[in-house]
């Protein structure tokens, strides 16, 4: 049986906000991605979702529950 492993990506950029208030955040790359994680969360709705937005080769998925 194949290892499933090899073919998931590593957790690069994570982060918590209030609306579009950053209040935590953490990765152990280097990178633009806060950068970019931040553009897109000013495009999206404040309704409770799961958003997925691709942007050079990079997933970045988005989960709002109550504001958050």
């Amino acid at each position: 049986m194949a290892n499933n492993n090899q073919n998931q990506k590593p957790l690069i950029y994570s982060f918590v906000s209030r609306g579009t208030v950053i209040l935590a955040e953490f990765t152990e790359f280097s990178g633009n991605f806060n950068s970019i994680a931040f553009q897109c969360l000013q495009k999206l709705p404040s309704t409770n979702n799961k958003f997925t937005y691709e942007c050079d080769d990079h997933t970045f998925n988005y989960l709002i529950d109550n504001g958050y």
